[in-house]
């Protein structure tokens, strides 16, 4: 990234500051080559679950969360979006009993409320319009309601990490893309989305970086969905083959033989359709 380099908004996510295989020394390298009007954190950008039974903070991850306060300083506008294990900063009374485990805790939170700490953000994109900005564990209702698994998870990643890392990224990555299909995750942003006027959703959480685009009509009914699909590849050509011969017809270039073709395509649409709704 180009130092003189200016960007209206720049999002990152899933950092996981405080946890055995965070990246903190690249992501210092990024930031202090970053010039932007608007940075947003979106969500476990500290992991305060990791480090509740194993305190780690090294140098490295201080140097990052003071680098986001330099930047904050220095004119722009910090969004720290909470997420699933940055949690403390969502309540004042999970905070404290972190506080109370470990007094290290305590400076860690205070640098990290001088940013803009919310638990969503509307942002207004000048060509796409309204996107609801979240970290996006809210979707995930298998982690959400059993937190114990998320937990696990966790300290089995980091057992993994120290014993295989290769091997752990892979199991990690297929983890969240079976528990994101088991909880809805990309129906339930979908709904949230069609139900609040969203033109899109930006979120983490899923530690996979895609860019997905709900074009398909009707995903939340997959029976009806499913059946349109079979009859689409009937009734397609059917339509082709009537948009040509009227085309003809305006002409007045229609033979007996393409007249009675059209009239069987129009007749075959309409039962097509009759039965399949």
């Amino acid at each position: 990234m180009d130092k003189n380099n200016q960007y209206n908004s720049v999002f990152i996510s899933d950092v996981h500051l405080g946890f055995l295989g965070c990246k903190a020394e690249k992501l210092y390298e990024f930031l202090n080559k970053l010039n932007c009007k608007k940075l947003f954190l979106v969500g476990d950008i500290i992991d305060f679950w990791a480090m509740k039974d194993n305190f780690y903070w090294p140098k490295e991850h201080q140097k990052v969360l003071d680098k986001l306060k330099d930047i904050k300083d220095s004119g722009t506008d910090v969004f720290y979006i909470t997420g699933k294990h940055d949690d403390p900063l969502r309540s004042e009374k999970d905070a404290n009993k972190f506080i109370e485990t470990d007094k290290r805790f305590k400076k860690i939170l205070d640098k990290a409320n001088t940013f803009k700490v919310v638990d969503s953000h509307i942002h207004e994109s000048l060509t796409q319009g309204k996107i609801l900005i979240i970290h996006g564990d809210q979707f995930d209702v298998v982690t959400s309601n059993i937190k114990w698994l998320s937990k696990f998870g966790g300290v089995l990643y980091e057992i993994l990490l120290k014993l295989n890392r290769p091997l752990s990224k892979k199991l990690k990555s297929l983890t969240k893309k079976t528990v994101n299909k088991a909880s809805n995750f990309q129906l339930n942003v979908q709904r949230l989305c069609k139900k609040e006027k969203y033109k899109g959703l930006l979120c983490g959480h899923t530690h996979l970086p895609q860019i997905k685009q709900n074009s398909e009509l009707l995903n939340d009914n997959k029976v009806l969905k499913n059946t349109l699909n079979i009859r689409n590849a009937y009734l397609d050509p059917l339509s082709l083959i009537q948009v040509s011969l009227m085309k003809k017809t305006r002409k007045k270039e229609l033979s007996q033989f393409e007249n009675n073709a059209l009239l069987l395509s129009i007749n075959g649409l309409a039962a097509g359709l009759r039965n399949t709704g």
